[in-house]
């Protein structure tokens, strides 16, 4: 086996959602456009999304839904599991969060990013960590 032959070329979060179509419509707020799905028309059993604007969308900004039961409540999900997403603006993503009915936390300047963070749960208790993205942020 060659050490090419051995190498990771990315990896996809897979999440277990209660509704995939729903959850679908939450991340569409964030610029995730659905990649594919099974099956082909709706509802999914399972959907691959893609963040079209990322700059190696197939190595990078990935998520894959997959509908099922979830068995812990959204307050211990939103412990174990933190999605960390820069964003080009943080502000304008907020304002346009908040007109379409999403709940969002404030914008807070920490010491490790001083552009600035917010937080936001999706429809499974998920939690997200919206981060202003910076001069050096992948």
């Amino acid at each position: 086996m060659t050490d090419e032959a051995a190498t990771v070329t990315g990896i996809v979060a897979m999440i277990r959602v209660r509704d995939v179509m729903a959850s679908a419509a939450f991340y569409r707020n964030l610029g995730f456009e659905i990649g594919n799905a099974q099956p082909k028309e709706p509802p999914f059993h399972w959907a691959w999304l893609y963040q079209p604007k990322a700059a190696n969308w197939k190595a990078a900004g990935n998520l894959m839904l997959v509908a099922g039961e979830t068995a812990e409540s959204p307050e211990i999900k939103a412990k174990l599991v933190l999605f960390y997403v820069y964003v080009s603006d943080l502000p304008s993503l907020r304002a346009q969060l908040i007109a379409n009915g999403v709940r969002v936390g404030d914008i807070v300047y920490p010491e490790y990013l001083p552009e600035g963070e917010c937080g936001v749960t999706d429809p499974d208790g998920y939690a997200l960590m919206l981060a202003q993205a910076g001069r050096d942020t992948p």
